[in-house]
């Protein structure tokens, strides 16, 4: 048998192929392997080298080597390793056959492909000799800051355990080190050094408590923490800042008792394209195992999807130890560093670069406050165990995200992501590759900075559309000036779509995002200094370095910028003019602090898919409300801002267009109608919206609707508040909890038109039995009806059919007639009402037999009967005459006047035993009804009239007409005188 190596890799690093020897005594089949084996490690060579079509041949000739060694099942090979091997090669051509046929397709986005910083972008040393004592000392040194971290925060079991790792560490460095060495003396002092922090801290803990066993984190995700459901009490409104009792102001989950509806909606929101993403918890979160002694940490959940451009070139995923001689997280916090690669982030990068001018200009954290580890300085630092968590703002709470430190490198060893020309700072990427993760890898479509800036540092996104109807230049240009002289305000922005001549001439990207990192207001000129996430390519216009025209020595001197110097080094910064802002991009993004506001407060909520119509056009009972009441102890008006952040789980194009709705006078209650909202909120499909207005002085009460223009699917979401006054914000429950739907139509018969038709009687109409209870009931009935039909809805008293209604028979009713949806509600009711449905009209309210379809709604606390009452005269043969009353012959009125018996009258003749009812209508076209009655009475052989049977009672002039009541008649010889 030929000796082969029993077992050998070929590692391309977006696949790992392994080779490996499967003994056989058949000499056939061995060749036969042989073949195979060096048809896939010339395979693994040509797509290593980025040559998949003849990579693609390859490996399917390993294919074939592989199913013909299948063909004979006595070779003496493990045949379920033979079929795995197979698979794996099918698996990797069907790749190459996804990628090639997806690189001929023409990409609408624009990518970084040209940069200057191509040299520059490997700012990695290609000359590391890095020995295993360096490991150890990198891993001892940040092992001694997390136990120093550790120590000051009072977590004495963790420091301990670290500071005893970082003893070890430095032990190991120091044996392997020559003697004498200075690194070898340096290696015992730091050894001692750690040692002697353990030892007292072991002492320290011995007389004050037992030892706990450790705990550190280790970000399971598959463990959907129950913390969620324990945590602390829900704090009110806090109070303001001059209050006695001082709090600080928080919507943070760590202050809030959630109910149950909202921590089963933040839950479900975990799952982000198909991964975990569990709630940032402080307590648990600061204790994160992040120190590996005998090995580097390696995402569980594997490498990130990459972007096609990441693949053409793609050489690996390298640990910045393996391609930079000192790599550190942090440098120099600075937007100029920061430089945009072939990934379309462009947004992500722009909110990068504007939060590190933030940084750097005001000397608050905020970009870096969501790195960890941290040390006991709250700074950042470069973990050489490879392990990052990242907090990040995402479906309504703050949020861990766990990476690793491998970064995509080209074939030829350069950086394939965002990266910092500050040589070896590793920030930006490591915060860039935790966003893609929760994106769902680098083949992220973009999306907007304001979005981006949230997730970042949980500041309010508004989104300002230049082209809006209330744009008002003037006024934004303040709001903006004012928020970023205190440093309250991020501000980014974007152009739109422009043709390739368009963007050449202005040198703007079509369809980017831009950072702004300063703002003056200098000689009369509102001017933008902004930056190109890509670090080059510059505004060509007004206040541009070519502009000759305006760059006075004052204005130079104001603005410390010269123009002959910028235009040697592109670097992508550059001056622009509000007014060209406002007149070549399409939006400015702002994002405001949260801690401008002394009161804010958090709802996270769902709209099931099932609940309500897919449109809210007609009708908002099924809509999420919330009522809010302010409470504005000045007198002056207090500042409101509401916030709707809808939970995404699947990175994708967003086709919800979803809005908030404030109605004002509502008392907070539920509100049913759209009609005309206090502020009216605009339809888009961002996942924030943002409603801002002014409270009155005292206090008032709002209702806030949740709107989306066509409902698709649940919409999971976070409701929070800010405000200068405290406030209240509560969810509108549903105030009935048991609903009955009943689904039924106008037909030919029963179109009865409104109370102005004498068919208004024929109208659909149920009894409502209230079952016995000692509580009080209430009652909300709701008619749903095609969108041109305009209804209407009433309760009257009684049980039995309604004929006609006076006003003290209303029980409730909905009103004037509305087309599509109306409702009536009765707090407190009795035992037995009428439900009357009044008809609908196309146009106009008086037009009868409109056929259509409806659904009446009952709900109720309790459970209702509701029963069909029968249309008059159901069961019964019907006949109808038709007659006329003639001045001086017929029309003769009542007793009183001596002519009765001259009213037109009909015989009735009775053949056997049978129920008799008449109505009696009036049919003329003038607008009066005359006053009627009718009566039966026996035919009398010698009277005009014998006994009085039935009658309609007294005379009344009601459209609908009138009616006896059921009479029973026999059969008799001389019959019976209507």
């Amino acid at each position: 048998m030929t000796n082969y190596p029993k077992e050998s890799v070929c590692n391309d690093d977006k696949l790992l192929y392994r080779v490996t020897l499967l003994k056989s005594s058949n000499q056939d089949t061995n060749k036969l392997y042989a073949r195979a084996y060096t048809n896939a490690c010339h395979a693994v060579k040509l797509d290593t080298n980025a040559k998949y079509k003849e990579a693609k041949d390859a490996y399917n000739s390993v294919i074939k080597n592989f199913s013909d060694l299948l063909l004979d099942k006595d070779n003496g090979m493990d045949r379920n390793k033979l079929i795995q091997k197979r698979n794996e090669y099918k698996h990797r051509v069907e790749q190459l056959e996804r990628y090639m046929d997806g690189t001929k397709q023409t990409s609408f986005l624009y990518i970084n492909e040209n940069s200057p910083y191509q040299q520059r972008r490997d700012s990695c040393d290609s000359d590391i000799v890095r020995t295993e004592q360096d490991d150890y000392n990198d891993k001892a040194k940040f092992c001694y800051d997390q136990g120093e971290l550790n120590e000051s925060k009072g977590n004495t079991d963790h420091a301990l355990e670290y500071y005893s790792e970082a003893a070890e560490l430095y032990l190991k460095a120091f044996k392997m080190y020559e003697n004498d060495s200075p690194e070898k003396l340096a290696a015992r002092e730091n050894f001692t050094r750690a040692l002697d922090r353990a030892e007292s801290l072991k002492k320290t803990a011995y007389l004050l408590s037992p030892i706990q066993p450790r705990t550190r984190s280790a970000s399971n995700a598959s463990d959907l923490r129950p913390s969620l459901s324990s945590l602390h009490q829900r704090s009110s409104s806090v109070s303001s800042m001059i209050s006695v009792e001082s709090q600080c102001p928080t919507d943070d989950i760590l202050t809030q008792k959630l109910s149950s509806t909202e921590i089963e909606v933040l839950k479900h929101t975990s799952s982000v394209n198909n991964k975990t993403f569990l709630p940032w918890m402080d307590e648990a979160d600061l204790k994160e195992q992040f120190s590996y002694p005998n090995s580097k940490y390696l995402d569980p959940e594997g490498s990130l999807r990459l972007s096609d451009k990441q693949l053409e070139k793609f050489g690996g995923w390298k640990r910045p130890a393996d391609i930079m001689k000192y790599p550190q997280l942090i440098c120099l916090i600075s937007s100029t560093s920061i430089i945009q690669d072939i990934v379309t982030d462009c947004s992500f990068v722009a909110s990068l670069c504007v939060t590190a001018a933030y940084e750097r200009k005001f000397k608050k954290q905020l970009i870096t406050s969501c790195i960890y580890p941290q040390n006991k300085h709250g700074q950042p630092c470069y973990n050489p165990n490879g392990k990052y968590v990242i907090k990040l703002v995402y479906n309504g709470i703050a949020r861990k995200i766990v990476v690793d430190d491998l970064l995509p490198v080209s074939r030829e060893g350069t950086l394939m992501c965002t990266f910092s020309t500050n040589k070896g700072e590793l920030w930006a990427s490591i915060i860039e590759k935790a966003y893609m993760k929760l994106m769902g890898g680098y083949d992220f479509p973009g999306s907007n900075s304001g979005i981006d800036l949230h997730c970042l540092t949980g500041w309010i996104p508004e989104h300002i559309f230049i082209s809006d109807k209330h744009f008002v230049a003037d006024n934004v240009w303040d709001r903006i000036l004012d928020g970023i002289k205190y440093g309250d305000v991020l501000v980014t922005i974007a152009t739109g779509e422009m043709t390739e001549e368009e963007a050449t001439e202005q040198g703007l990207v079509p369809t980017h995002a831009y950072a702004v990192i300063d703002i003056k207001n200098v000689l009369g000129k509102r001017l933008l200094q902004v930056k190109n996430p890509w670090s080059h390519k510059r505004w060509r216009g007004p206040y541009s370095h070519l502009d000759t025209q305006v760059w006075t020595d004052e204005l130079k001197s104001c603005l410390n910028f010269d123009p002959d110097l910028a235009e040697k080094t592109d670097d992508g910064i550059f001056w622009i003019d509000f007014e060209s802002v406002c007149e070549k991009f399409t939006s400015i993004h702002l994002n405001w602090n949260p801690e401008l506001f002394t009161h804010r407060w958090v709802l996270h909520s769902v709209w099931p898919e099932h609940r309500g119509p897919k449109k809210d056009i007609f009708s908002l009972h099924y809509n999420p409300q919330f009522s809010l009441r302010v409470n504005v102890p000045d007198k002056k008006p207090a500042a409101v801002w509401l916030l709707l952040s809808k939970h995404i789980m699947v990175t994708e194009e967003n086709t919800d267009y979803i809005t908030l709705h404030v109605y004002d006078n509502t008392s907070g209650e539920r509100v049913y109608y759209p009609g005309t909202p206090f502020k009216e909120g605009t339809y888009v499909n961002s996942p924030h919206i943002l409603v801002r207005f002014n409270a009155p002085p005292g206090i008032s009460d709002y209702t806030i609707v949740v709107s989306q223009h066509e409902k698709e699917h649940s919409l999971y979401f976070s409701l929070r508040a800010y405000s200068l006054a405290p406030f209240k914000l509560k969810e509108v429950p549903m105030r009935y909890s048991v609903e009955q739907k009943i689904h039924s139509q106008w037909t030919e018969q029963t179109a009865g038109g409104n109370a102005s038709n004498a068919t208004y009687l024929n109208n659909p109409q149920w009894k409502i039995t209230v079952p016995p209870t000692t509580s009080p009931i209430g009652l909300l009935l709701m008619l749903e009806a095609p969108k041109d039909f305009a209804i209407h809805l009433m309760l009257v008293e009684g049980g039995k059919r309604a004929y006609s209604v006076s006003l003290r028979d209303i029980l409730t009713e909905s009103g004037p007639y509305r087309h599509g949806f109306c409702y009536c509600e009765l707090q407190h009711i009795k035992r037995k009402y009428n439900s009357y449905i009044h008809p609908p009209t196309l146009s106009s309210t008086f037009e009868p037999e409109l056929l259509g379809k409806f659904i009446l709604t009952a709900a109720s606390s309790v459970k209702l009967q509701t029963d069909a009452i029968p249309s008059e005269g159901a069961g019964m043969f019907k006949k109808v005459l038709h007659g006329e009353w003639i001045i001086g012959y017929s029309a003769m009125g009542c007793p009183s006047f001596g002519n009765y018996a001259k009213n037109p009258r009909y015989l009735l003749e009775i053949r056997e035993l049978t129920t008799v009812k008449v109505r009696l209508q009036s049919v003329n076209n003038t607008d009066s009804v005359p006053s009627m009655n009718v009566t039966i009475y026996e035919k009398h052989p010698t009277e005009l009239f014998g006994k009085e049977l039935a009658t309609s009672g007294p005379y009344t002039n009601v459209i609908q007409g009138v009616a006896t009541g059921d009479v029973v008649l026999s059969q008799n010889e001389m019959g019976y005188i209507i």
